[in-house]
């Protein structure tokens, strides 16, 4: 878990890069380019160790970031200089999934998850994510998993909700309010 005042920091950092991209035009370009490097930092978790390890020195990182990092644009790699002249690396991926929350808030774009006991068709699929749109007054980008220990219904995770009307959990609250009578 990270520690509050970290996450205040790094929230503070990536609105306030939002605000500067966004100022230049660069908003759609510099999240596409983070989401990239957010991948890339989940599957080579070492880097923000370079980034951020003390004994190597501030001038040899961002060497690395304009050697290394070149393929990124050039306000990513701004970013990555400013938080290595900081002393701030261990707050890039807080920072980075700020930016990107950030965009999504203001593009209007909720991201939820979809839990079904078996896979959903298309159409259904459709209804449930238009339903969706309707109610949070946002674009939904649906992502839809498949736990068949839910037995039956939809569970809804958005944010930090979750909505669930799995038959599981309704078997659950039966089994409670008969005091356990039931063998589940």
């Amino acid at each position: 878990m990270i520690p509050m005042s970290t996450n205040i920091a790094a929230k503070r950092y990536a609105n306030a890069f939002f605000r500067y991209v966004k100022k230049h035009g660069q908003v759609d370009e510099v999240y596409t380019a983070l989401q990239r490097l957010q991948g890339e930092l989940a599957m080579e978790p070492r880097l923000v160790e370079f980034l951020k390890h003390p004994g190597i020195p501030r001038a040899e990182k961002k060497a690395f970031v304009a050697d290394q990092l070149a393929a990124y644009t050039v306000w990513v790699q701004r970013l990555l200089t400013y938080v290595i002249d900081q002393g701030r690396a261990e707050l890039l991926p807080a920072i980075i999934q700020g930016f990107i929350d950030k965009y999504k808030d203001e593009k209007g774009i909720a991201e939820v998850e979809l839990v079904t006991a078996t896979d959903l068709d298309d159409s259904m699929r459709n209804k449930v994510v238009q339903f969706l749109e309707k109610k949070l007054a946002k674009r939904v980008v649906a992502k839809t998993v498949v736990e068949p220990q839910i037995i039956g219904g939809l569970v809804i995770r958005h944010g930090g909700m979750v909505y669930d009307g799995s038959v599981r959990t309704m078997l659950q609250q039966v089994k409670r309010r008969l005091g356990g009578g039931i063998g589940l």
